[in-house]
């Protein structure tokens, strides 16, 4: 009796794999970037820094992370397209959390910072033409700067 019952759950567990539709299941991939004024051309002269992680998971681009020290008050923070030779095109704004006493330090929440990504967004990460852009009220074009990277779903 107890090998027909052993038999008999190996069968449901095996079935129960096959029958799965695996095509829901999605790989993810995660890169860590630095964020610093170097990464600029021409370069910026700052005492901030940063890193954020970036997670592709399907057609979904997720960023969370960290900055500090800005020279000014905090701007705005950009997903960009990098144009050879030119300065990037916004594509997404992004949301950040700001330390209260100075506005020059700040986080970017995973839940707030989620981007559904059309076909010609996901070619231009694919080829690693997307960085990330933070800006402050005396570096308008940008004082920190990181290269996201190919990254394909």
């Amino acid at each position: 009796m107890n090998r027909l019952l052993i038999y008999v759950l190996t069968f449901c567990v095996g079935l129960s794999w096959i029958l799965t539709d695996t095509s829901t299941l999605q790989a993810q991939q995660v890169k860590k970037i630095t964020l610093a004024g170097y990464k600029h051309n021409p370069p910026v002269s700052t005492s901030g820094s940063g890193s954020v992680t970036i997670t592709l998971k399907g057609d979904t681009l997720s960023l969370k992370g960290t900055f500090e020290d800005l020279v000014d008050i905090y701007f705005g923070g950009y997903i960009m397209v990098s144009i050879r030779g030119e300065r990037g095109n916004q594509l997404h704004r992004l949301k950040a959390t700001l330390d209260e006493d100075n506005r020059t330090s700040g986080t970017f929440a995973k839940e707030e910072n989620k981007f559904a990504l059309s076909e010609a967004e996901k070619e231009l990460l694919a080829k690693g033409d997307l960085y990330i852009n933070i800006t402050s009220r005396e570096n308008r074009k940008g004082e920190l700067r990181g290269n996201i990277g190919p990254m394909k779903d």
